[in-house]
């Protein structure tokens, strides 16, 4: 408990350009361009994008940054980047700390996992219970006291 305390001590310091991991779909670059579009409309579209750094792992950060460039695709066809605000506000306050969340999260803490554990445990007991009713009958018929002597 005391290793998530001192993570997040950690983490609240720290800030992460999480979107610049990938560099082959030039996401800071592009980034910065679009910013530079709707400045008129969002002053801080710059600074908005270097989030506090979330736990995050390869994976959730690749989902992360293939959402951000198709995104950031759509809009660059449409030409229209008035729901860029909208996405980043989105991924800062629903999908990064759920992400966060699941990285750090031990699988047992998670209530699907934690049903999925609960059934494997009780279907587990139940064959061992019949396995033992099945052992006591075998033995019962075996061990019959012989009435012939």
């Amino acid at each position: 408990m005391w290793v998530l305390a001192l993570g997040g001590v950690f983490l609240v310091t720290t800030q992460a350009c999480i979107l610049c991991q990938l560099s082959a779909r030039d996401l800071s670059g592009r980034l910065a361009h679009v910013c530079s579009q709707v400045e008129a409309k969002w002053k801080d579209c710059g600074a908005s994008w270097n989030f506090p750094a979330f736990a995050l792992d390869e994976v959730s950060m690749n989902r992360v940054i293939e959402k951000t460039h198709r995104v950031l695709r759509v809009m660059e066809i449409k030409g229209s980047f008035s729901s860029l605000p909208l996405y980043q506000l989105w991924l800062q306050k629903i999908k990064l700390p759920q992400y966060t969340r699941e990285a750090l999260c031990a699988p047992a803490c998670r209530s699907h996992d934690l049903r999925e554990a609960r059934i494997l445990l009780l279907s587990v007991l139940i064959a061992a219970l019949l396995l033992g009713i099945l052992s006591l009958v075998v033995e019962s018929n075996y061990f019959k006291p012989k009435e012939d002597l």
